[in-house]
């Protein structure tokens, strides 16, 4: 994996472009660790930099910037396209090749068939490509947004970066808060695509690709090909073996390395399968890594972790997590996540990736995806039950639905029944996407008066109905599946916009790759043409993958109760997160105005005697008054 930046001057400046561009390239070092490179083109005002994670190539003819001479076309790359042999037998055989590289199988392809070489590339990809000949800067992200691009046009300059740390470093860019996205950041603990935290910073759309000329950005333009496909089976089993199959093909795939593959295995049915694949697909030694926790067997699956690794033969390597490793750890997430996500659950990615690499792993296989996909999480049974009590709730008068509401919110604040009363009486949908942060009610109490001014009645629901919009463009006139409305929501929010990122970060800030089968973007559309009636099926979750993997997992990894990837935060740290945001939450508030400090200082004083309730809307103060206070 790499770290990729450049600049294009739209207009005259006395920018020095390379030792900008070094400045970028150093911020990304950790992306890159084996190599890195730059490249100038003056007469273009044009640089380009990498930093280089060696995984396929280790030689020099890997290096990147690399040029196709030919064509006078120069590239920096990020990813992994899983199918470049594939692709070189069946339109390069003619090509003679300096290096084993998939960057040199793009600039070929690019070549050869343009940007519509894009609809080929089976990976996760961010690049950025000079064509000599139309003088563009062509960009392009991966379909589910596995690799980070962000980009800025201002100034007269169009630039850009793996990572916003490094557009951090331009002169011209200065750190504006979004007060919109700051808004929506307090409901979903994440920030959506296009948005980021800052004004004139943009993140790259998934499946998308970009032409820059020097009259700016000139096409920004989807090359996904996500739709929904009605899928051809004449029995389940025949379904069972269609799911296995493309799992298998997945696995396969990213398991094309130059070095060692390992993988992440927490015991759970989804981490089992990619090891027990990897196993069939290899003789080699595979590495399996596992992390646990001191003295809380909840939140542990080590005894399954080792039940596989002992079935499947792995090397399984185990790391324990004390109070102390995540008391220490935790102010130091804000030096990794330039972008906030107030996600706890991300943390343990970087203790298992810490792992890895002190076993000299850059390439690990995660399980990432399919809980989202085929409805693996218990709740979504419960979302789908509740929701026909919500339709008919929905039918009542308004005047009805607004006693409701106010009944409710006096009787039970604060309570999820307090907000599907708001959701009804205000014509909303009854499931928000990712809404894991503070609810509706509870954010507009502990926000400043001043602040609510400034947002102008922004929704945070504008981005559940964009969610919804996409999806039914997805459906391209097929009927409505609520079950997989829900697997669709969750894997544009939920992996896309949370788990891809800290997969990217928290692997990236060790120097590992992740690669996530279940997220094949041929998986991927397999899983959401699926009806749901197949995901949830006689009270099992995510029913149809776990008949399929039946064949290689035993019942009681299959069928036991989900634990899921998370870590004791109330048990170890409601301590530190309680006085962190006591005694930093005034000189935030001074330079932010951004929240009521009667309400605040109400939650922390109910937090300290008890209530667990607000341990998560403490978290996010938390969290959020440490990331303000390392980058501004």
């Amino acid at each position: 994996m790499c770290g990729i930046n450049g600049i294009f001057q739209l207009s005259l400046g006395n920018l020095h472009l390379k030792d900008a561009v070094s400045g970028m390239n150093g911020q990304l070092a950790h992306r890159g660790p084996d190599d890195n490179g730059i490249w100038i083109d003056e007469s273009h005002k044009l640089a380009l930099g990498q930093t280089r994670l060696s995984i396929l190539d280790l030689s020099s003819a890997g290096h990147q910037p690399m040029h196709d001479h030919t064509a006078k076309n120069t590239i920096v790359y990020n990813g992994e396209v899983f199918n470049y042999q594939l692709l070189n037998n069946e339109f390069l055989k003619e090509e003679t090749f300096n290096s084993h590289s998939d960057t040199e199988t793009i600039l070929k392809l690019y070549r050869k068939f343009g940007i519509d070489m894009l609809k080929h590339l089976n990976g996760m990809f961010a690049f950025a490509l000079w064509d000599a000949s139309q003088e563009a800067l062509i960009l392009a992200r991966d379909r589910s947004g596995k690799k980070p691009l962000y980009f800025s046009e201002m100034n007269g300059n169009f630039s850009f970066s793996s990572e916003l740390k490094a557009l951090f470093q331009l002169p011209w860019i200065k750190k504006e808060i979004d007060d919109k996205v700051l808004y929506d950041f307090l409901t979903f603990n994440s920030v959506a695509t296009p948005h980021t935290m800052f004004k004139g910073i943009s993140k790259f759309k998934p499946g998308h690709y970009m032409v820059v000329t020097k009259s700016g950005i000139k096409t920004y333009e989807s090359f996904n090909d996500l739709k929904y496909k009605k899928l051809e089976f004449s029995s389940e089993k025949e379904l069972e073996d269609i799911v296995f199959n493309k799992l298998e093909e997945s696995v396969k795939l990213r398991m094309i390395s130059d070095v060692p593959v390992g993988a992440f295995l927490s015991g759970g049915v989804d981490s089992s399968a990619i090891v027990a694949l990897m196993r069939d697909n290899t003789p080699n030694a595979i590495k399996t890594f596992t992390i646990g926790f001191e003295d809380q067997p909840n939140y542990n699956e080590l005894q399954y972790a080792d039940k596989i690794a002992k079935r499947y033969n792995t090397n399984h390597f185990v790391k324990t997590v004390t109070p102390n490793d995540l008391l220490d750890f935790i102010p130091k997430i804000t030096d990794i996540y330039d972008e906030p996500q107030a996600d706890t659950t991300a943390i343990p990615i970087y203790f298992i990736s810490q792992l890895a690499k002190e076993e000299n792993i850059k390439v690990v296989l995660n399980g990432d995806g399919p809980d989202e996909l085929f409805s693996g999480y218990s709740n979504f049974e419960k979302y789908v039950k509740t929701y026909q009590y919500f339709k008919l709730a929905n039918k009542a008068p308004k005047f009805i639905k607004g006693i409701a509401n106010t009944v409710i919110d006096t009787m039970m604040p604060d309570s999820p029944l307090s907000e599907m009363t708001n959701r009804l009486y205000h014509k909303q949908d009854f499931y928000w996407p990712g809404a894991a942060g503070m609810k509706e009610g509870v954010k507009l109490d502990i926000l400043s008066k001043g602040f609510k001014e400034k947002v102008n009645g922004h929704s945070s629901y504008n981005y559940v109905k964009q969610l919804k919009q996409e999806y039914l463009k997805f459906l391209d006139g097929q009927n409505f599946d609520y079950v997989n409305w829900l697997c669709y929501s969750g894997y544009r929010h939920a992996v896309t916009e949370r788990f891809l990122f800290r997969a990217d970060r928290l692997g990236m800030a060790n120097s590992i790759e992740a690669r996530s089968p279940f997220l094949n973007h041929e998986m991927v559309q397999l899983a959401l043409s699926i009806p749901g009636e197949y995901k949830i099926k006689n009270g099992v979750n995510k029913y149809i993958l776990k008949k399929s993997l039946e064949r290689i997992l035993p019942e009681d990894i299959l069928y036991r109760k989900k634990m899921g990837f998370n870590l004791p935060i109330r048990e170890w740290a409601k301590e530190t997160i309680y006085n962190g945001v006591k005694d930093n939450i005034k000189s935030f508030n001074k330079d932010t105005n951004l929240f009521n400090l009667d309400e605040v200082n109400t939650q922390l004083r109910l937090l300290k005697d008890g209530n667990d309730k607000y341990t998560n809307n403490i978290w996010t103060m938390y969290f959020l008054i440490n990331w303000y206070k390392k980058w501004f």
